[in-house]
């Protein structure tokens, strides 16, 4: 398509006609006429020929005859339609062949001229058919704005980094028709390019593997790179199955490059000069929200190491308890594995047991004397998971782990604290916790008396399943604290008796 300079649409007289004919005399007559009305014509003189053309340039509009030695005009309007490029294609016939021209049009063809034609007829057919194509490309034009305005929104709103480019490559993919896309992000530390995120059309196998120091030296100056044909190959490190199309979009924040989106394309594919306007219109602004999610990341992850640190803090105060809260972390996630928790939530159950016992910062009594607690300090401990939340409510991104850091003292039989929950109306990562919390607490030393041996530790949640503990948690650790003991002897690793 050859596009307009502001709006990526064709107009009238800038569109490009390719005239198809083995008789020269009829190519020359029209391409005369046609480029006195300022558009611009090439012309083939075989359907071989023509499709040559048609792989190194663009067209919008191609009039082709019939009849045509080597390969007829219906054969070559399939085999150029079969690509979807958007050409539009007007087919010449003689009277005598009337029902086959008819025949292309149900086919595809646009309209048919008839020879001997008079050339305003012509002209009419062609300027009714760059019309339609315009009108045409208008649509997709507004249809791709709306849809990369509706990405814009949920971009502002989407904050972790791996979402973003997830709808980034989705909306790629929908909008070029592309086969592979990936994102390279630029390593802070190295500078180097690193592979971030890729996707594969439905169905697609091929892995092209890109140069890409070739492809970073390309656009690191913010331009951007576009190859089609066999000059693809000193971009491509593998001669196997070579994509036909490359698009290689630098991703620019404030003047500088933080990192790359490749689109490939197979089996004769092309990227347009819209095509390429409008994935880089997308890539100015992911750069953006790949800043924005990072910065973001990187604030939360301090939060996360304060909060952290508070809690060790808290349990260096006491011997006895110091790494409680890592060794619940990993009870915790042994139980996700056995229930098959999918990474988010394994990652969320993680959070919520390192930062379990945060509230206790809170609690303004003596937690870890040498002897029991009194019954006033008791109820000063309860309010540890209550102080846990208000510590972490004020924090919008750890709001998934406060379920667990404020319910995992709730029991299955409605008599824990601090709300009173029973059975399911306990989340399940508070279930988990519980579990998790108490078989540590009861193999570790404490002031008050020493660790009881696993075996004792498991008969009492045994005991307490269906009461205290949900039977289906309780189940879930036994099986993953067995295998994970079976594991440990096997290694030769120490473990608890």
């Amino acid at each position: 398509m050859a596009p307009d300079d502001t709006t990526g649409l064709i107009s009238l007289d800038k569109a490009r006609i390719l005239v198809v004919d083995d008789e020269a005399v009829i190519t020359e007559i029209l391409s005369d006429f046609l480029g006195m009305e300022g558009w611009e014509l090439e012309s083939a003189t075989s359907g071989p020929a023509a499709l040559e053309k048609l792989e190194s340039t663009s067209f919008d509009l191609m009039i082709s005859d019939l009849k045509m030695p080597l390969m007829s005009g219906l054969e070559l309007m399939e085999k150029v339609l079969s690509k979807d490029e958007g050409v539009i294609v007007i087919i010449m016939t003689a009277f005598g062949t009337v029902e086959t021209a008819i025949e292309a049009m149900k086919k595809g063809a646009f309209d048919y001229i008839l020879k001997p034609f008079k050339m305003e007829e012509v002209v009419q057919i062609v300027r009714r058919a760059i019309d339609m194509k315009r009108l045409a490309d208008e649509n997709i034009r507004l249809k791709s704005t709306l849809s990369l305005y509706r990405l814009f929104e949920d971009l502002d709103v989407t904050i972790s980094l791996n979402e973003v480019l997830d709808r980034v490559l989705d909306f790629a993919m929908r909008q070029v028709d592309a086969d592979e896309l990936s994102i390279y992000l630029q390593s802070p530390e190295s500078g180097e390019l690193e592979l971030k995120r890729q996707l594969r059309a439905e169905g697609f196998s091929a892995d092209a593997s890109i140069d890409l120091e070739r492809v970073s030296s390309e656009t690191e100056s913010g331009s951007f790179l576009i190859s089609h044909g066999a000059e693809i190959q000193e971009f491509i490190k593998s001669n196997d199955n070579l994509p036909d199309a490359l698009l290689s979009l630098p991703l620019i924040y404030q003047s500088k490059r933080v990192g790359v989106l490749n689109v490939l394309g197979y089996e004769g594919k092309r990227f347009t000069e819209g095509q390429r306007k409008l994935l880089s219109i997308l890539s100015g602004r992911t750069a953006m929200s790949i800043i924005n999610s990072q910065l973001v990341e990187e604030l939360r992850d301090t939060v996360r190491k304060i909060i952290l640190s508070l809690a060790s803090a808290l349990e260096a105060m006491d011997r006895y308890t110091a790494g409680h809260s890592d060794r619940v972390t990993h009870y915790a996630l042994l139980i996700g594995q056995v229930l098959e928790l999918g990474e988010l939530d394994q990652e969320i159950l993680q959070q919520a047991a390192l930062m379990h016992d945060i509230g206790k910062i809170g609690c303004h009594a003596n937690l870890n004397k040498k002897d029991e607690l009194t019954a006033k300090e008791y109820e000063i401990f309860k309010e540890h998971p209550t102080h846990g939340k208000n510590i972490l409510e004020p924090l919008t991104f750890l709001h998934p782990v406060i379920p667990g850091v404020h319910l995992h003292h709730e029991r299955w039989d409605g008599k824990g604290y601090p709300v009173g929950l029973s059975g399911n109306e306990i989340p399940l990562m508070a279930r988990i916790l519980a579990v998790a919390d108490s078989y540590d607490a009861m193999t570790s030393n404490r002031a008050y008396r020493k660790a009881l041996a696993h075996k004792v530790a498991m008969e009492e949640l045994k005991r307490c399943a269906g009461t205290q503990f949900d039977p289906a948690i309780v189940a879930a650790f036994r099986e993953a604290i067995e295998n994970h003991r079976k594991e440990a002897l096997r290694r030769k690793d120490s473990i608890p008796p």
